[in-house]
């Protein structure tokens, strides 16, 4: 891995993020999005259910054989899905790199160490909520971009990723390094509801089948391709949701 510049609170950072980035960044808003993402991931008995388990569906078949592994998600925000693939496969080394500290840091000290936590959303009408996590021996958490990850190439057998293609600046450069990272014949598994916020996004990579052009231009070979996948999250304790319509997809590299 590229060296580390510095660490904060137990999190290594990959990339210098400048105050004015963090400033700018709306995941650094602890409250707004950190205990919200973690609402949502990891408080299922609220919503009866988990309600991202669609995700967790799409992508088990495309898991792989090996119990020892090496598993990346890029976007990892706090932590469910990189923390199920670290339980799934014990004996496996997994790694969640965001861009977010914040994110990172309520990621590590839960799944990691296994601290405490408590979520207060009682704002949107559900109580607060107390809990704590068996440490995972085999994660860790790590600040970077996806287009500049900081593994060697050929290092990673499975690259997952969900709710960030459209967060990008530069999707195709965060293509191209999931496809240097990935070990030949590895799997990356990509959800996304194409929510771009920049037109230009939206002229390049809409519809989905210019994506799909993009991936197999980038040398990846399509495994599965679902378009219309839906994922209804809650919005507060009401039953108010906002209802993702996903493209989904899973590639081999090679």
């Amino acid at each position: 891995m590229r060296p580390v510049i510095h660490n904060r609170n137990g999190i290594p950072f990959y990339y210098q993020k400048t105050p004015m980035e963090f400033k700018q960044d709306i995941y650094e808003r602890y409250h707004e999005m950190v205990v919200r993402n973690a609402a949502v991931h990891t408080a299922d008995h609220w919503w009866g259910k988990y309600p991202f388990q669609a995700i967790f569906d799409f992508a088990e078949n495309h898991y792989p054989k090996s119990i020892d592994s090496n598993i990346l998600e890029i976007g990892c925000g706090t932590g469910r899905w990189i923390a199920s693939l670290a339980t799934q496969y014990p004996k496996s080394t997994c790694w969640g790199i965001d861009y977010s500290y914040q994110m990172l840091k309520w990621a590590n000290d839960y799944w990691v160490k296994g601290k405490e936590t408590t979520i207060d959303f009682a704002d949107r009408g559900v109580p607060k909520l107390s809990q704590k996590q068996e440490p995972l021996n085999n994660l860790k958490f790590g600040l970077a971009k996806a287009e500049k990850l900081p593994f060697e190439e050929k290092s990673q057998n499975l690259v997952v990723n969900s709710f960030l293609f459209d967060r990008l600046e530069n999707p195709i450069k965060a293509l191209e390094e999931m496809y240097r990272v990935l070990k030949p014949t590895g799997t990356l598994i990509v959800i996304t509801p194409l929510n771009f916020k920049k037109a230009r996004h939206w002229k390049i990579f809409y519809p989905p089948n210019k994506i799909s052009t993009i991936v197999k231009d980038t040398g990846f070979t399509i495994l599965d391709w679902k378009e219309d996948l839906i994922i209804n999250e809650p919005l507060d304790g009401h039953g108010n949701l906002i209802r993702w319509k996903c493209l989904c997809f899973a590639v081999k590299k090679g």
